[in-house]
């Protein structure tokens, strides 16, 4: 007798193929049978008007802390995410010495937003090098599958100590990080990540360790892949902020390191850009023909609209990297107040081609959390739509809401990804690879944890711009191929127990929250879904009828198996 079978569901199979009716079944942690199933289950499941496909996988997170004090990665699993791949752009907290450990820790602050009161009580240190931190984290029982990168960043501070922050590496200090990768690899990692952005620094503007490294060091540790059946390499690009042609430039060099270790080079983020209208579609032709030519090269694409949150009252990562604001915001709180009501400041404020030296338009900048009731009604409008009702100017009406709710109202700017023609043009691109939620950083500026029921409610359901089967393949087989995650990405049966069955009337991302869930009582952004019924991790329930369960049966999953 099967443990689980789930009856006349809409099939959707992962591969791309058109949706059918019928019955799935599950005993332990696989799948039995995909069809019509005749035997009955311990556990029945009526699945009539609903879809059920295979749970969707999330190429693009760093959970590589939150997993020791949140196990389930919430909310991925809310929003139908059975498997998480962890340590990009080369952030991870192994290989570290012990004497390392705040080192690391300052980094994953600075550069991906994570409190360190959260760091220093919520990781469970237990290890020193890569093989250690995956028992742990085994360990820990996740409710979710892990995929994980080992991190440049720390693989340099091992190799090299302070020196990694400071110059390029010599030979003998290569050949000890490549064999520091082929360690990880062997432990269970499904490839190494680096950033070379200029975003990514510490506190007092040191550079991330994997910043310093040149040519020959990337190429060296690409060099390492080379001899294994697998492995990825995934890269923040030095282009981050750059031009249109710095990025095709540099997705060239790309190129390069996935000649050099012969394995799929994934690059993040690609959004459209509309500083440079085109740039991204020009970016995914050029990708296609590095493919066509066995140079793995993948952009990764988001279905999201970037947006940054921020106040007034306390620092944020959007103002802290901001020139005009930074100074600013290091002013008392008083001197803030006073600067809102002062009408040279005003002036200077709109003068500014990107309004208030925030946002392209005052389209863009949107009033998200009202601190008060007073501007409840406000919520989730922008600047532009508030000026016009209150008959004033936006740069009055911007400044009047934020010395209404004394600096504490938090704000939205909509950077990229806004136009959403050119999104779907984006989305559709057979050289991409959707990903880009950040789950598990920048906790309390960026929110695109709910991507999944976003694609699928907005993309699908309200836009018609994707067809069903398509995006749920872009959620599952796609990645799972790309990435070499085996066994997992669709129904079939012998494939792992990893479903969501959800309501395609319905499915939807909810309106963003802050609530103080963090050890240490800090903040963050929250999405929960709207649409999702059931969701299975190897077998076991994570989300039953709706709500959030605690099931534990999520893997480590070594070298993508």
């Amino acid at each position: 007798m099967a443990d689980l079978v789930i009856r006349g569901a809409t099939l959707c199979d992962g591969t791309g193929a058109e949706p059918v009716r019928g019955d799935l079944a599950v005993a332990g942690d696989r799948i039995t049978a995909v069809g019509r199933v005749p035997e009955r289950g311990t556990r029945e499941i009526d699945g009539a008007g609903l879809v059920l496909a295979p749970g969707f996988i999330d190429l693009h997170t760093h959970y590589d802390c939150q997993l020791f004090w949140d196990p389930f990665a919430t909310p991925s699993p809310w929003h139908g995410v059975t498997t998480v791949v962890t340590g990009n752009c080369g952030f991870t907290i192994a290989p570290c010495r012990p004497d390392d450990r705040e080192t690391l820790m300052q980094l994953l602050l600075f550069v991906e937003g994570m409190p360190i009161e959260t760091l220093r009580a919520g990781i469970r240190w237990a290890w020193e090098d890569f093989a250690g931190y995956l028992d742990a984290l085994q360990a820990a029982a996740p409710g979710v599958n892990v995929a994980p990168f080992v991190g440049h960043s720390a693989i340099r501070f091992w190799a090299m100590g302070r020196a990694a922050v400071e110059r390029a590496a010599t030979a003998e200090e290569r050949a000890r990080m490549a064999g520091l990768v082929r360690d990880a690899m062997d432990a269970g990692a499904i490839g190494w990540s680096t950033s070379l952005s200029p975003t990514h620094f510490f506190g007092d503007g040191t550079p991330a360790p994997s910043r310093v490294a040149d040519t020959d060091e990337l190429l060296a540790l690409a060099g390492a892949l080379r001899p294994l059946d697998r492995g990825v390499i995934e890269v923040a690009p030095r282009s981050t902020i750059g031009s249109a042609d710095d990025k095709r430039a540099e997705q060239f060099f790309f190129a390069r390191l996935a000649e050099e270790s012969g394995k799929l080079v994934s690059w993040a983020p690609l959004l459209d850009n509309p500083f440079a209208p085109g740039s991204a579609a020009t970016l995914l032709a050029e990708a296609a023909e590095l493919q066509a030519s066995g140079r793995t090269v993948v952009p990764q694409v988001g279905c999201r609209p970037l947006e940054v949150r921020f106040d007034f009252a306390t620092p944020a990562f959007y103002l802290e990297n901001n020139p005009f604001w930074r100074p600013l915001m290091a002013k008392p709180l008083d001197e803030r107040r006073r600067l809102f009501t002062d009408p040279e400041f005003r002036a200077e404020l709109a003068r500014h081609s990107f309004v208030a030296n925030l946002a392209p338009g005052w389209d863009r900048l949107f009033l998200r959390m009202p601190a008060s009731p007073r501007t409840r009604a406000w919520q989730d409008r922008s600047v532009a739509e508030i000026a016009v009702e209150r008959r004033v100017a936006p740069i009055d009406a911007f400044c009047d809401v934020v010395l209404e709710e004394d600096l504490r109202t938090q704000w939205g700017v909509v950077l990229m990804n806004h136009d959403e023609a050119a999104v779907a043009e984006i989305l559709r691109h057979p050289a991409g690879l959707l990903a880009l939620s950040d789950a598990g950083a920048h906790v309390d500026t960026l929110c695109d944890q709910g991507f999944t029921t976003y694609l699928l409610g907005r993309w699908v359901r309200e836009l018609g711009a994707l067809r069903l089967e398509e995006a749920v393949r872009l959620l599952t087989t796609v990645p799972a191929t790309r990435y070499g995650i085996r066994g997992r990405g669709r129904l079939c049966p012998g494939y792992a127990a990893d479903l969501v069955l959800f309501d395609p009337r319905r499915i939807a991302t909810l309106r963003t929250e802050m609530v103080i869930d963090l050890p240490r009582e800090q903040p963050r952004l929250l999405q929960r879904a709207d649409g999702i019924h059931w969701v299975f991790v190897n077998g076991t329930a994570v989300v039953a009828d709706g709500a959030p369960r605690d099931g534990r049966a999520g893997r480590v999953l070594r070298g993508g198996g």
